[in-house]
């Protein structure tokens, strides 16, 4: 469990055990036990009830705290030692003599010797890994958890291990992509649940209840009259956006209104408006700016009496031909995308057959277009995927790792989002693998609809209500599986340093150890709602294999939007390598979380 900020952990060596008992023993028998027994440290109990523990920790730097509450890796084999955890009502209040103190500094020098000796020798690749650098952190980690997580990294650098890719390119070659709602989503479901539970040795797979809508787009099509062509028409590729209503049986044909912004949508006003389509047409600077008008361009071109919209598509504009769909605003009129090649034809006509001089064959821009989309709300029961490693010491506790399962009706997702929710289910299996599962429950979850709705998420919210508190940490991944450049973390600024100090002593040997904040990437749309209720969250992020542009860079995210909501999101997206190497990381992180006592 990572610690809040009111119960801070200390760190340093605890008080002596012969101290603690000092009190319910006679001085005789005190005397003899010290004689009989070397000096040794044992834990604190530093609940919020605890008095002493606070005053142990009175005048400590946040540089001496860390997540753990002692030095050693299990709770179970101290007792064996004759060396359980004491609570605070046993603690001597009274200072130690010179001589106890030289001997308890003593003593942890000693450990902390012994500790950094395993690890530069036993454990370490000291041409990646520099222990001497370790911060107090890393320090104070047990040496068992440094050793597993040390192989799980390696595991990144097998390069006979492409289980992860070969497992998503079978699913998707065999069911296709997985709309919510769909058959292929029940069937590729039903198909990790028993990959899962059949091949992997340790987890458990099983399903849980949502209920989601089912939008189909049916036929659709678009045309552009330009009279000098052959036929005098032109057809466009298009996209119907998820949510649209249908047009009329015989569809809609209306002139072509192009416009940049919401803001020149009203100063154009019904007058120009009314009785045509309005397209957007826009320049991709952001994702998230370019999405505003596919979201809510129906719903407010709808305002000013047009009969349709047609939206450019939000993908970078080196992807010029290609056509990507995404969720909209259900309004009145129907919405599609169009290539930013199509959009850009369509606001040429238009300007030309505005100028005082056009010629008679600059005609306004005119098309027909047809969709035959439809709704059914609440329609089906479908399911999220879920995967357990039950935890060693404390399963009811858990470490979330996630990724979406549904994907649009184009291409297969294999990269939105069935990397993101393969490499978790990855991640679980490595650490499976090791045979020393972490003290708290690792748990994957492939959530449904998270392209609409995330009615997959909201029903986990309300199935684990009671549960949520027992949720130490999650992670998504949903914004593409390339080479590992490390985390987006929202959780208090202790967790933040704490995690800082395991990415620079860790994870940079995948080149993943890297920490952002959710100023520059959000953890993710599914884990929200836990973050909201105080789960510390983060999301796995990637470097972008174009241009090895990092998150916070203006390029990052192209590469991933390029493929995005489109026909080209194939398994050809994804590397092998990078997956597994993603997956290691991951597997590292949550293990690091999991496994704190």
């Amino acid at each position: 469990m990572i610690p809040d900020e009111k119960k801070p952990i200390p760190w340093g060596l605890p008080p002596l055990r012969s101290e603690v008992l000092k009190r319910q023993q006679q001085e005789l028998e005190q005397q003899e036990q010290e004689k009989r027994e070397p000096l040794r440290p044992t834990s604190v109990d530093i609940s919020s009830d605890s008095i002493a523990g606070e005053r142990l920790l009175k005048g400590r730097s946040p540089s001496e705290t860390t997540f753990f509450s002692d030095h050693y890796c299990d709770a179970a084999n101290r007792r064996a030692d004759g060396y359980s955890p004491i609570s605070a009502s046993q603690l001597r209040t009274e200072s130690l003599s010179g001589r106890k103190r030289l001997a308890i500094f003593l003593a942890g020098m000693g450990i902390m010797a012994g500790t950094m000796v395993y690890i530069r020798f036993h454990m370490c690749d000291q041409q990646a890994i520099d222990p001497s650098t370790f911060s107090a952190t890393t320090l104070g980690t047990c040496v068992d958890t440094l050793a597993t997580v040390d192989s799980l990294l390696h595991a990144g650098f097998d390069t006979n291990n492409t289980v992860a890719w070969d497992r998503l390119a079978e699913m998707t070659d065999l069911y296709g992509n997985r709309m919510t709602a769909s058959d292929a989503y029940d069937r590729s479901a039903k198909w990790v649940v028993r990959t899962a539970n059949e091949q992997d040795g340790n987890l458990t797979a099983y399903t849980e209840p949502v209920w989601v809508n089912d939008w189909r787009r049916g036929s659709e099509s678009l045309r552009l009259f330009v009279p000098t062509r052959p036929g005098g028409q032109i057809r466009l590729p298009m996209l119907g956006l998820g949510n649209s209503v249908a047009t009329p049986r015989d569809g809609i044909e209306a002139t072509v209104v192009p416009v940049h912004s919401f803001e020149e949508l009203r100063q154009l006003g019904n007058k120009t408006i009314s009785g045509n389509v309005v397209l957007f047409n826009f320049r991709f600077t952001q994702y998230g700016e370019a999405a505003r008008f596919r979201t809510r361009g129906a719903v407010e071109a709808e305002k000013y009496g047009a009969v349709a919209v047609l939206v450019r598509t939000a993908a970078p504009d080196s992807s010029f031909d290609s056509v990507h769909t995404g969720s909209s605003s259900r309004a009145g009129i129907p919405a599609a995308s169009i290539s930013a090649a199509d959009a850009n034809l369509i606001e040429r006509m238009y300007h030309r057959a505005q100028a005082k001089d056009a010629a008679a064959d600059h005609v306004m821009p005119r098309v027909k277009l047809v969709m035959n989309a439809r709704l059914r709300e609440n329609a089906k029961q479908s399911a999220n995927v879920i995967i357990d490693l039950a935890g060693s010491a404390k399963p009811e506790e858990i470490v979330l790792l996630s990724g979406h399962f549904d994907s649009w009706d184009v291409g297969v997702g294999a990269m939105d989002d069935g990397a993101g929710a393969f490499v978790a289910w990855e991640a679980a299996r490595l650490i499976a693998q090791t045979g020393r599962p972490p003290r708290r429950t690792i748990r994957v979850v492939m959530w449904n609809n998270e392209e609409t709705l995330q009615r997959g998420a909201k029903a986990y919210f309300e199935r684990h209500r009671d549960e949520i508190a027992l949720h130490r940490f999650a992670i998504e991944s949903d914004i593409g599986v390339f080479e590992p450049w490390g985390l987006t973390v929202q959780a208090d600024q202790r967790t933040v340093a704490n995690l800082r100090g395991y990415g620079s002593d860790l994870l940079k040997i995948l080149g993943a150890g890297n920490i952002t904040t959710p100023e520059v990437e959000g953890p993710g749309e599914d884990i929200s709602i836990l973050c909201n209720h105080g789960v510390p969250c983060a999301g796995l992020l990637s470097v972008n294999p174009e241009n090895s542009a990092v998150p916070g860079d203006e390029k990052w995210s192209e590469h991933y939007f390029r493929y995005h909501h489109a026909n080209s999101d194939r398994i050809e997206v994804i590397d092998k390598h990078q997956l597994r190497r993603s997956a290691a990381a991951l597997a590292a992180w949550s293990y690091l979380i999991a496994d704190l006592p």
